[in-house]
């Protein structure tokens, strides 16, 4: 059960009265959500070295495909309400000469990086596995050094553009990688 406590919205004299902006005539009643207890999210993101038994291995053959993985473990009864598009991606960040870049700019099929049409009352544990094409990742011929980052969102209203609302979004680091 939510708790409820009373906060008084003044009357705006001029106004416009908008289904964002009721006329609350008398006030509002804000719901405190205990959201700890009904809402709470766990997210883990690996790239895995598909032909390296070493998973600890963090250079990766320029000819070599490798996969992304992104999983999202959702917990609390307050997921079921919720819907939307999840967008998952990795930065690259060169460590000396190389280009900076997304995943998702590289990406022969960018959508891969999303679930789109999400809804918590059908499911509310994610696991995307992207593969990467061989040559995706941009490498001198020395090798290029990396500083690697994944990152997620999950807009509202099914929406992955400016309008979609952000509803939960985190980041973690994935450490330096490597491409020969």
């Amino acid at each position: 059960m939510s708790t409820a406590t009373v906060t008084e919205t003044p009357a705006a004299a001029a106004a416009p009265v908008t289904p964002e902006l009721p006329d609350w005539l008398d006030g509002s009643t804000e719901v405190l959500l205990p959201t700890r207890r009904h809402l709470r999210a766990y997210w883990d993101a690996d790239i895995l070295d598909i032909d390296d038994k070493n998973v600890h291995d963090t250079i990766i053959e320029r000819s070599d495909a490798f996969e992304v993985r992104f999983r999202v473990y959702l917990k609390g009864r307050l997921w079921n309400c919720i819907g939307g598009t999840w967008c998952f991606n990795v930065g690259f960040t060169a460590i000396g000469d190389g280009p900076d870049f997304n995943l998702s700019d590289v990406l022969p099929n960018p959508a891969e990086l999303q679930v789109r049409d999400w809804n918590g009352c059908q499911s509310r544990y994610i696991d995307l596995c992207v593969t990467v094409p061989p040559c995706t990742v941009p490498a001198d011929a020395c090798g290029t050094l990396y500083q690697v980052g994944a990152k997620f969102e999950l807009r509202c209203c099914d929406s992955y553009d400016e309008r979609g609302e952000v509803a939960v979004a985190g980041h973690e680091a994935q450490g330096e990688y490597m491409f020969v």
